[in-house]
């Protein structure tokens, strides 16, 4: 079956200089064997633009049956309520809430849909690598803007700026578009 991707929240961020004024990161829904998949749930200030596009998609909240949380940052785990009957999934070095599945390396979620670690921004960021029309790569912060891409430097905020840049080579590596964290798709 064919394989899916709409953006239902366009990622964005505000900084001055250094500082992070606002942030609220982009919310995809993957859609493959008969799976809903959202990849980050953005801010709370971007739900009802994220009900809006689920309504559009005509998929229904409690139809999502996976949230996959790029990292556990507020920007990206603002909605994870809207989904009633989802399984939640996160790194274990982000220390995900008990119940919730645990990713330690990489693997396939839904047929073309791999959950790969992108360490970097974070201990435990991790990327969704998608197999469709063409190959697309949710990123998370692990690549959060085209910026990062183009003038081939780190996230502002990391943990490790030499594994942040050897995700980015792996990201750029299989992806012919990037769904960044804070910002439009672009085409590597």
């Amino acid at each position: 079956s064919e394989i899916r991707l709409d953006v239902l929240s366009v990622g964005h961020i505000v900084r001055d200089g250094k500082k992070v004024l606002e942030a609220h990161s982009s919310s995809v829904l993957v859609r493959s064997g008969g799976k809903n998949i959202v990849v980050d749930t953005s801010s709370r200030e971007r739900r009802d633009s994220i009900r809006y596009s689920l309504r559009d998609l005509k998929v229904e909240p409690k139809d999502v049956h996976l949230v996959v949380v790029t990292h556990m940052h507020d920007d990206h785990t603002g909605n994870l309520d809207l989904f009633p009957k989802a399984k939640f999934m996160a790194h274990s070095l982000e220390s995900p809430p008990e119940g919730w599945k645990k990713v330690e390396r990489e693997e396939e979620v839904a047929p073309g849909v791999r959950v790969v670690p992108t360490p970097g921004h974070s201990p435990g960021s991790i990327s969704v690598f998608v197999q469709a029309d063409r190959r697309y790569v949710i990123a998370g912060d692990a690549l959060p803007t085209e910026d990062n891409y183009v003038k081939k430097v780190p996230p502002g905020v990391n943990y490790d700026p030499d594994l942040a840049m050897e995700s980015i080579k792996r990201i750029v590596g299989y992806a012919d578009v990037v769904v960044p964290g804070h910002g439009l798709p672009f085409s590597v």
